[in-house]
C-alpha cells in the first residue's frame, strides 16, 4: 500500500472517507458525488481530472471501483484510522527503528505542550 500521495488524490480520499462515515458506506460513491465534496471545499477541480485521480487511486489499490448502471462507483480498501496505523507504524520503522514511543516524543518536541 502507498503511504505518499499528491494533494488531489489526499482530498479525494478525506472526501470518500468523509463521505463513508457519514453513514454513505451502505452505498459506493460516485466521481460526481466527490467532485461535489472537493468542490464545495472552495477547490474547483474537472470532472475528469477527478476520474483520473480515482482510477490511478484504484490502481494503487487505496480505492475499489465498480461499474454501476453507467458509472463506476468506487469505496475505499482501508479506512481513515487503518491507514493512518498503517502510515504512522511505517514512519516509526523507517525513522525510529520500529519505536513509535520514540516516534511519539519527536512528535511532542515539534508540538510543545502536546499531551501523549
Amino acid at each position: 500500500m502507498a503511504f505518499t500521495h499528491g494533494t488531489l488524490e489526499n482530498e479525494i480520499l478525506n472526501a470518500v472517507w468523509t463521505m463513508e462515515e457519514s453513514g454513505m458506506s451502505t452505498k459506493d460513491i460516485s466521481v460526481s458525488e466527490v467532485l461535489s465534496q472537493i468542490n464545495n471545499n472552495g477547490n474547483i477541480r474537472a470532472y475528469t481530472t477527478v476520474k483520473t485521480v480515482m482510477d490511478r487511486l484504484v490502481d494503487k489499490n487505496l480505492l475499489k471501483r465498480q461499474k454501476s448502471g453507467k458509472k463506476f462507483c468506487y469505496k475505499s480498501v482501508e479506512s481513515r484510522e487503518k491507514m493512518a496505523e498503517s502510515a504512522i507504524n511505517k514512519l516509526a520503522g523507517q525513522f525510529f527503528n520500529n519505536d513509535v514511543r520514540s516516534l511519539m516524543k519527536a512528535l511532542e518536541k515539534q508540538c510543545p505542550g502536546m499531551k501523549v
